[in-house]
């Protein structure tokens, strides 16, 4: 059975950064975070923004696994993934 993946931010549907509605982002700095936990081997996991052949991090891990990090997203739709073994866990949100 593979880790239970929480993905804490970004908040589904959500657009950042959080400002004044007339504001034209065009990038923007953007704190990911998620954890996984799971008893009983040795699993790997990980994350990338948007298309899965520009994997931002992995790692492996026993029991549970905790990440944040930022990182520099244009302005847009983006979608924000977790993967561990067969479980992928994503959440879409804006910058803007």
């Amino acid at each position: 059975m593979p880790p239970s993946i929480t993905i804490v931010y970004p908040i589904q549907g959500e657009t950042y950064p959080k400002c004044d509605p007339h504001c034209k982002v065009k990038s923007a700095y953007f704190t990911a975070s998620f954890s996984m936990s799971k008893s009983g081997g040795a699993y790997t996991v990980k994350w990338w923004f948007d298309d899965a052949k520009r994997v931002l991090g992995s790692a492996s891990f026993y029991d549970e696994f905790t990440c944040q990090f930022t990182h520099k997203l244009p302005a847009g739709k983006h979608v924000f993934h977790v993967r561990s073994g067969t479980e992928e866990v994503k959440k879409t949100f804006i910058i803007g």
